[in-house]
């Protein structure tokens, strides 16, 4: 195996070890603004960490040292097979919401505060 072609592969399973932590939590880029929740979050890195029992959990979506957002979500179990990533939605031209991040075994699923209630 090639050294250089080693560590991109290296850097992606980085995110995939965090989550398999005990304690919660992952790292994620978003490449564009999103709505999570009710809260604008602005394109960047952040580390989430979720807290509760059962499926419903508490996300903090921090950039640095800060917390920036804390949000309810669902987890939900996933195929092993399922790639890791988000799921967004655009909500309407300006503005991009976000509805999941996919994990190797789990989904954590964002609930939306619109006109409906969802």
């Amino acid at each position: 195996m090639n050294f250089k072609s080693f560590i991109p592969a290296l850097m992606v399973l980085i995110p995939a070890l965090s989550f398999a932590a005990a304690n919660n939590s992952t790292h994620v880029r978003l490449e564009n603004a999103v709505n999570v929740a009710g809260t604008q979050l602005s394109s960047g890195d952040y580390k989430l960490t979720w807290e509760g029992t059962g499926p419903d959990v508490t996300v903090s979506f921090i950039q640095g040292k800060k917390t920036v957002a804390t949000v309810p979500a669902t987890v939900v179990s996933a195929a092993a097979s399922q790639p890791e990533g988000i799921e967004t939605n655009t909500t309407n031209p300006k503005s991009i919401a976000l509805d999941a991040v996919d994990l190797k075994g789990e989904t954590i699923r964002f609930q939306h505060n619109d006109a409906a209630g969802n």
